[in-house]
C-alpha cells in the first residue's frame, strides 16, 4: 500500500456531507466491496472503467478490518482501467479488410456498401479483442481515509479526481473538497470570525512590477485555478523563506517545541506578474544561490520546493506545491522497534497526522499575521529583505532598518 512504507505523494480532500462518519464500521467495507472493479466479470468492457480495489495490488478485491483498517483509517485504492485499441491498429485492420474485399471485385475497387459492411466486421473483431483483455491498462491510486480528521489522502487531480469524487459520492453519499492553500485558509479563519479578512485578502506587492509601480501581481496560475485565494500559499512559502534566512528557520507555533525548517535540494519560482518567466534551482541550499534573490527582485515568488521540517523533534522531508498544498515524495521519520507490519503502518499514520497538524498550525501562524495590522510591518521587512542585495540577510536587514 502506498502509505504503508517508503515515501509517498498525496493531496488532502475534506470529506463533507450530512452524517460524515467519525469511525470505521463494517458497512464502509461492504460498500467498497460492492463497487469494486472486477475485470473478470466484465463481458463488454467500456473504453474507461473505474471502481475500488483493496489496495494491496491491482487485482485485490478483498476488504476487511485485518487488511484495510489501521489506526481509525481505511486504506484502499481507486482503480482506473482503460480498454482502448490504438488508432493505428484500428486503421490497419480496416485497410487490410478493405483490400481483401477489393481484390474479389472485378473492378478492383471496394463499393460504398462493402466499405460499410467491412467497418461493421472490423468493429466486431475489435470488440472481441477487447474482451480478451489484451488492451486493458490498469492504474491504482492508493487512498487513505482518516475518519477522526475527516480527511481523505490521495495523489490525484483533474479528471481522475472527478472519478474519485463521483465514485465516493455513489458509495458513501459524501463529497470530497480539495484542500488547497486558499480553501485551508478559509477553514482556519472562519471559525475564528475572520471570514471577512479572508474575503478581503488580495495579493501583496513585494516588488515593483516590470510594467510600473502601480501594478499589483495577479498570479496567473491562480486565475486559471478553482480557488482565487491560493496565492496565500505562495506568500506563505515566501514568508517561510524569510524565517529560514533571518531566524535560522525557527517558527514558534502554539506548541512546546517550535518548528524548524530548511529549503533544500530544489526551488521553483514563477513571476506573479506573468512577465519574467520561471526559474528552477537545483542543488544544496537553493535559497542561498544568487539566482534565487535575483528571481525575487524580478517579481517571482516560490511555487514549489523541497522542505525539511522538524516537528516534535521528528524530521520530515517533502516536496511542497505552494498553491494546492500537495505533498510529494513525503518521507516520514523512521519507526523504530515496530514488531509487525500493522504496528509499523499505524505508527506511520500517527506521524502523518503529526505532520499535518504541525503544518496547519504553521499556516495558521502565518495567517494570524497576514490578517492583522502586523502584516504591514512584515510586508516592509520582506521588501527590504528582497532588495537587500548580496549581503547576508541579517546584515542586510540591519543596514536598511
Amino acid at each position: 500500500m502506498g502509505f504503508a512504507s517508503g515515501t509517498f505523494t498525496f493531496r488532502r480532500f475534506a470529506v463533507v456531507g450530512p452524517g460524515a462518519p467519525q469511525q470505521v464500521d463494517e458497512s464502509h467495507l461492504q460498500r467498497l466491496s460492492e463497487l469494486a472493479l472486477r475485470s473478470d466479470e466484465l463481458i463488454a468492457p467500456q473504453e474507461e472503467e473505474y471502481g475500488w480495489c483493496g489496495g494491496r495490488h491491482i487485482l485485490d478485491n478483498q476488504f476487511s478490518f485485518e487488511h484495510n483498517v489501521f489506526n481509525d483509517c481505511i486504506c484502499f485504492a481507486l482503480r482506473v482501467d482503460t480498454n482502448k485499441i490504438p488508432g493505428d491498429l484500428k486503421t490497419a485492420h480496416q485497410l487490410m479488410e478493405e483490400e481483401a474485399v477489393a481484390k474479389s471485385n472485378p473492378s478492383g475497387f471496394i463499393s460504398r456498401l462493402q466499405k460499410k459492411e467491412v467497418k461493421q466486421t472490423v468493429q466486431e473483431k475489435l470488440e472481441e479483442e477487447l474482451r480478451t483483455g489484451r488492451f486493458r491498462r490498469s492504474r491504482m491510486f492508493p487512498v487513505l481515509w482518516d475518519f477522526p480528521a475527516g480527511m481523505l489522502y490521495c495523489a490525484i487531480s483533474g479528471k481522475t479526481f472527478e472519478k474519485l469524487d463521483e465514485l465516493f459520492e455513489r458509495t458513501f453519499g459524501l463529497n470530497l473538497l480539495p484542500i488547497s492553500s486558499g480553501s485551508l485558509a478559509l477553514r482556519l479563519l472562519e471559525p475564528k470570525g475572520h471570514r471577512r479578512d479572508y474575503e478581503d485578502a488580495k495579493p501583496t506587492r513585494f516588488v515593483i512590477s516590470p510594467d510600473g509601480e502601480g501594478i499589483y501581481p495577479d498570479y496567473p496560475w491562480v486565475l486559471k485555478g478553482p480557488e482565487p485565494k491560493d496565492f496565500l500559499g505562495n506568500e506563505f512559502l515566501l514568508w517561510l523563506w524569510l524565517q529560514i534566512d533571518t531566524n535560522e528557520g525557527v517558527v514558534k507555533i502554539n506548541k512546546t517545541d517550535p518548528v524548524e525548517l530548511l529549503i533544500d535540494k530544489s526551488l521553483d519560482l514563477d513571476c506573479a506578474f506573468g512577465q519574467s518567466g520561471r526559474d528552477s534551482l537545483r542543488g544544496s541550499g537553493p535559497t542561498t544561490m544568487p539566482e534565487a534573490r535575483h528571481a525575487l527582485r524580478t517579481g517571482k515568488v516560490p511555487r514549489k520546493c523541497t522542505l525539511m521540517l522538524v516537528l516534535n523533534r521528528q524530521q520530515y522531508e517533502l516536496k511542497l506545491s505552494a498553491e494546492d498544498f500537495a505533498f510529494a515524495s513525503t518521507r516520514l521519520p523512521e519507526v523504530e522497534d515496530a514488531d509487525s507490519p500493522r504496528v509499523l503502518f499505524e505508527e506511520r499514520i500517527t506521524l502523518l497526522r503529526d505532520l499535518l497538524e504541525g503544518w496547519d498550525a504553521l499556516f495558521a501562524t502565518f495567517l494570524k499575521i497576514r490578517c492583522s495590522t502586523d502584516w504591514e510591518g512584515q510586508k516592509a521587512t520582506i521588501r527590504k529583505w528582497i532588495t537587500a542585495g548580496t549581503q547576508t540577510p541579517s546584515a542586510a536587514l540591519a543596514s536598511v532598518g
